[in-house]
Parts: C-alpha cells; structure tokens; sequence
C-alpha cells in the first residue's frame, strides 16, 4: 500500500528513518498509524496507571503486541499482514482511505469510512448546536 505524500512528509520530519508505527484500531474496522511519537504517547497513557492496575494490564495486552514497525520503500508503500487487512476490511489491491487524527492518522475501506464519516459529521452538527452538551 502506498502512503500519501503529505502522511510520509510528516513521519520524516518526525521520524527521519521514514519507519511507522501500525496497529488494529481498537475502536473501529480501521488501522491506526503514526511515527515513534504516536508509540510514545500510547506508553505515556499506559504509564499514568499504576503498576499491576487492572486497566494498565489491560492496554499493554490489548494495545501493544498488536502494533507492528514497519518502513516505507522507497515508493512510500507498505506491506500490510493479512491480520491488518482483515481487521480492516481491506481487499489486496484495493482502495484505502487515509484519515488524518492530529498525532496518527486511520486507514479505512472507503464504504466503511463514509458511513463513519456520516456519523461524526451528523454528531459534530448536533453538539456545535448545543445538544448532548452537560
């Protein structure tokens, strides 16, 4: 898979080596990527439980033996496992969709993404309208 030029423009300035972190999103069918920053942050997060806390346990079982480093050729691309594929429901070739997340970015299959997509619009309309606000 290919990575979209602004995507690796920013691992390099953060991660010169040109290498990424890649790992199933826990939260949707989609992949979830980043540069040693966006590992970084997932360790920060882990780190501010407590030792032997059962939700520390939990993420460093849950989150980390399923992120993968992996380097970019030197077309961009990516070789992506088939667990990555599958969770994702990405077809080998296919379409991607990447999705910029302010420290990672997402890789969704596009019907997936644009139902997602609807959803989060149509929520972010109602809470900028003042509903669902505490």
């Amino acid at each position: 898979m290919s990575v979209p030029a602004p995507y690796r423009a920013l691992l390099s300035r953060k991660q010169p080596e040109g290498g990424l972190i890649l790992g199933p999103d826990i939260t949707a069918p989609a992949l979830v990527a980043g540069g040693r920053d966006y590992l970084d942050g997932v360790n920060r997060r882990i780190d501010e439980l407590p030792d032997l806390h059962p939700e520390r346990e939990m993420l460093i079982d849950g989150l980390l033996p399923f992120l993968s480093e992996l380097n970019l050729d030197q077309e961009g691309r990516i070789q992506l496992g088939p667990q990555f594929l599958d969770h994702a429901g990405l077809a080998a070739p296919g379409e991607a969709v990447f999705v910029g997340r302010r420290h990672s970015f997402q890789i969704w299959e596009p019907k997936a993404w644009d139902a997602r997509a609807a959803e989060a619009r149509a929520k972010a309309a109602a809470y900028l309208r003042g509903e669902g606000k505490s």
